[in-house]
């Protein structure tokens, strides 16, 4: 094999990659598109003063916070204690999160995570899945040093 062969080669390894990487960003071919979380991710996230929450009870920690239809009744309690029961599974990152029962919110009904600087950043419907809320909160702590 000659130098200027092995020189060639050299040249083409290196820019195989970058032509390929190139064509993905461009065309959009090849790039995943699935997300990993199980909830419905509020994009972007809203701000405390946007969504009428209190600053003394919704900063510098996670929240799970439980917005009924209507009046919280039997069903709405088994719904909590389902979130209780999210919480201690969460282990030692438990004393991160606080879950909390709200009435009276323009923000629709749901299950609604509260990062530690007040943002509504994920939303589960009323009937969750109990995995399906442990997995999102493992991850968002897991990549969240506030809180």
């Amino acid at each position: 094999m000659s130098n200027r062969s092995v020189f060639w080669s050299i040249w083409l390894v290196a820019l195989v990659p970058v032509i390929l990487a190139i064509l993905m960003w461009v065309t959009g071919i090849g790039i995943p598109d699935g997300r990993v979380n199980k909830g419905e991710l509020v994009d972007p996230a809203l701000p405390l003063v946007q969504w009428g929450g209190d600053p003394e009870q919704h900063t510098g920690h996670w929240s799970l916070l439980l917005v009924p239809q209507g009046i919280c009744d039997s069903v709405c309690e088994e719904e909590l204690e389902a979130l209780k029961r999210v919480h201690d599974a969460l282990g030692r990152e438990s004393d991160r999160v606080r879950v909390m029962p709200a009435e009276e919110l323009e923000i629709g009904a749901g299950i609604w995570v509260i990062d530690p600087l007040g943002n509504l950043v994920l939303r589960h419907p009323l009937s969750f899945e109990g995995k399906a809320l442990l997995g999102d909160m493992k991850r968002l702590l897991k990549a969240s040093r506030l809180g």
